[in-house]
């Protein structure tokens, strides 16, 4: 090979390499993921930590992944559930998200016929090799919102609002219990679940009922209904703690601190789990260990409610379930009065 060609090969091998790296970044895979919320996007709850997470998700993946992301909103009935998924499944969708209980039935019937696409369902409990469960601990939640109430009750009544008493809303009430009697063993906690998480004007009614009945400290969980919950006791004067997104602007006089869903961090798996081929058939979890969750302070009532010994106790109970060292039991079993 004379100089010149040499030098010519050279030149070849040399603009290949440089294009390598054009090529590999052209090769970034794409998913197509569908959300399906049960209520606005805006709620400043259940629907959108979804959201924020699920956005927090596709940006966490930009340059790795390429994520089309369509949201759907409002789709809450069972009847309206099934068509909503088979229409993403038939469009070729990657991933579908049903983001509520209420999805479960309709995802594992629909899931059968479209093996090949990935469902995911917002606190559910069955699986299947293309069905996978995420859920929080709410429990955790639960317990420091109970700590709290039990510390600062005056009265030695403290009340807790539900919207549905599915496993997750559950477990999330009776560790509230747990948590106030460890603190406080003369307290006496009311539960109330509403049966709907949309019935704003019920939990209104059985939060200002709780207060009739003297609790002087509230908490709440599901959904809408914790708005409702948060207005009775900003027009009762009576402190409150928010749930899912922080919710201490709604009522800031009264509201001391939020428990806080950060779903991203279990939707990003859920999306690299797809494009890896190794999704589903598992929970998929937030807690504290993750950062999935976490308790968001009003900090200027914090400044007068949150005292020495009550910051020692929030925080060895943090630790414990970060730890693994404090486990509450089954609480699933235990049943609420």
């Amino acid at each position: 090979m004379n100089i010149r060609k040499l030098l010519t090969a050279l030149v070849v091998l040399t603009v290949l390499a440089a294009a390598l790296p054009v090529a590999a970044q052209q090769e970034v895979p794409k998913v197509k993921v569908a959300l399906i919320l049960p209520g606005r996007a805006d709620d400043v709850s259940w629907n959108q930590a979804s959201f924020e997470g699920m956005n927090a998700a596709v940006e966490a993946l930009e340059g790795e992944i390429e994520v089309e992301l369509t949201v759907v909103e409002q789709v809450y009935d069972p009847v309206d559930i099934e068509p909503a998924l088979l229409d993403y499944a038939q469009q070729g969708y990657d991933l579908i998200v049903g983001h509520g209980f209420q999805f479960q039935e309709p995802i594992i019937k629909v899931a059968e016929d479209y093996p090949d696409v990935n469902f995911a369902i917002g606190t559910g409990f069955k699986m299947a090799p293309n069905v996978g469960v995420y859920d929080v601990k709410l429990e955790q939640g639960g317990y420091l919102m109970g700590l709290i109430a039990g510390y600062l009750t005056k009265s030695n009544i403290v009340g807790v609002v539900g919207g549905v008493d599915v496993s997750e809303i559950h477990r999330g009430h009776v560790a509230f219990v747990l948590g106030a009697q460890a603190i406080n063993e003369d307290v006496k906690v009311l539960s109330n679940f509403v049966g709907d998480f949309n019935d704003l004007a019920g939990a209104k009614e059985a939060a200002l009922s709780q207060i009739k009945a003297g609790a002087d400290v509230l908490w709440q969980s599901g959904d809408g209904i914790g708005i409702a919950v948060l207005g009775a006791c900003e027009e009762e004067g009576i402190l409150c703690m928010g749930n899912v997104a922080n919710q201490n602007e709604i009522a800031p006089e009264n509201t001391l601190a939020s428990f806080v869903y950060d779903w991203g961090p279990v939707y990003q798996q859920m999306i690299e789990e797809t494009v890896e081929g190794t999704f589903g058939n598992k929970y998929y979890w937030i807690e504290l260990a993750n950062e999935g969750v976490s308790v968001v302070y009003n900090e200027e009532l914090a400044e007068q409610y949150i005292d020495e010994d009550l910051q020692a106790a929030l925080d060895e109970a943090v630790k414990g379930f970060v730890e693994g060292t404090l486990d509450l039991g089954d609480l699933d079993a235990y049943k609420l009065e």
